[in-house]
């Protein structure tokens, strides 16, 4: 039962992650379409500080996935009888 546990947990954990890298990718593709001077220093810098924010944001999604993933056993196949035909 603790597992079971832990696995929802770890679902709900990777929930919260999904969500803050979709609101992070949401502002980097805002920051994108906005026709702001390309030459601007603070306009390359802000692009530059969300495209970080949304790759921390995803690499943190990422692990939590890899951990929720290993938590799922492969199948198990059925035990066949011994077949008589060699």
């Amino acid at each position: 039962m603790e597992q079971n546990g832990n696995y929802k947990a770890m679902v709900a954990k990777m929930d919260d992650a999904f969500g803050a890298y979709f609101r992070e990718a949401e502002k980097l593709s805002i920051l994108l379409g906005v026709r702001a001077d390309p030459c601007s220093w603070t306009s390359y810098h802000d692009l530059q500080k969300q495209q970080t924010a949304e790759t921390v944001s995803y690499e943190r999604y990422r692990v939590i996935r890899e951990q929720v993933l290993a938590l799922i056993p492969p199948p198990v196949l059925p035990d066949r009888p011994k077949s008589s035909v060699d």
